[in-house]
């Protein structure tokens, strides 16, 4: 725990002051327009709040402020996405995947690791204890993103609804697994545009996500008729896995020339229990 008495007058000051202006990600020169110290003055006493854990250093000039009722655990996700947009300033990026189903409101369990997408290849690092997992993608499916609220001083970069559903269904893995979309979609079934979805589809053309999709929905009683066929069309000859993160077993449905290595009765449980 964090003693208040292992603090100076402006070290004190200072995190009270971005404490009431609920700044809990600041700058130098936030720091020094409360000190009115010098630069060199003012990243002395911010380097001995990072040693005494009541500051992390998220990157070279910009640090978060650690909450003081259970440390780096307790910081909520929200904020965690807000870190990431810091963390990764101009680089181009959008939350993704199981964060971005959790923003959506797309699943009922704790998100642990956050998801970014990122056009340029950065290796994935440890903050406050939280994992930011850093997926490269090449231009090819780098869209489909929006602005959401993450809180309510903050904005974020997320994919939107209906490429979260693709992109979960084309690398299920940093899903949860197809179940955990399967949730999501039936959570969100009023919301999605599948006009939209089949854009992307056929934008982005992966056949084996288009089929994964199709059959959840038609598992679900969701989907219009025209949608189900066209998301059927994208599966000629071969079979892909269902989820790719279970084992290879299962019948073989050659409707949606898929492998059911997850049991449909288990995906209607999930959603209608």
């Amino acid at each position: 725990m964090q003693n208040h008495k292992t603090l100076g007058p402006t070290a004190a000051e200072l995190l009270l002051r971005l404490s009431g202006e609920g700044k809990t990600i600041f700058s130098i020169s936030d720091a020094q327009a409360i000190t009115g110290e010098s630069y060199n003055a003012t990243t002395f006493v911010l380097g001995d709040l990072v040693r005494k854990r009541w500051l992390v250093r998220l990157i070279p000039g910009k640090y978060l402020i650690v909450p003081l009722e259970a440390g780096l655990e307790s910081i909520p996700m929200a904020d965690r996405y807000v870190i990431a947009r810091e963390v990764l300033g101009s680089v181009p990026h959008y939350i993704s995947h199981y964060s971005a189903m959790d923003l959506h409101q797309m699943t009922t369990q704790p998100v642990n690791t956050v998801h970014v997408t990122v056009a340029r290849r950065r290796k994935s690092r440890t903050i406050a204890s939280v994992q930011y997992r850093f997926v490269y993608t090449g231009p090819h499916s780098f869209w489909g993103w929006e602005m959401i609220w993450a809180t309510p001083e903050e904005q974020v970069r997320v994919t939107d609804l209906e490429k979260t559903v693709l992109d979960c269904a084309v690398r299920p893995q940093l899903c949860g697994g197809l179940s955990e979309l399967a949730e999501g979609l039936w959570l969100r079934r009023d919301d999605l545009n599948e006009n939209r979805l089949l854009e992307y589809v056929e934008r982005l053309s992966h056949k084996a996500a288009a089929r994964r999709i199709g059959f959840l929905l038609e598992t679900h009683e969701l989907g219009d008729p025209d949608t189900l066929a066209t998301l059927q069309s994208y599966g000629k000859r071969g079979f892909d896995l269902l989820d790719p993160t279970l084992p290879d077993e299962g019948p073989y449905n050659r409707d949606w020339r898929l492998r059911i290595n997850l049991d449909p009765e288990e995906l209607k449980a999930i959603v209608w229990t």
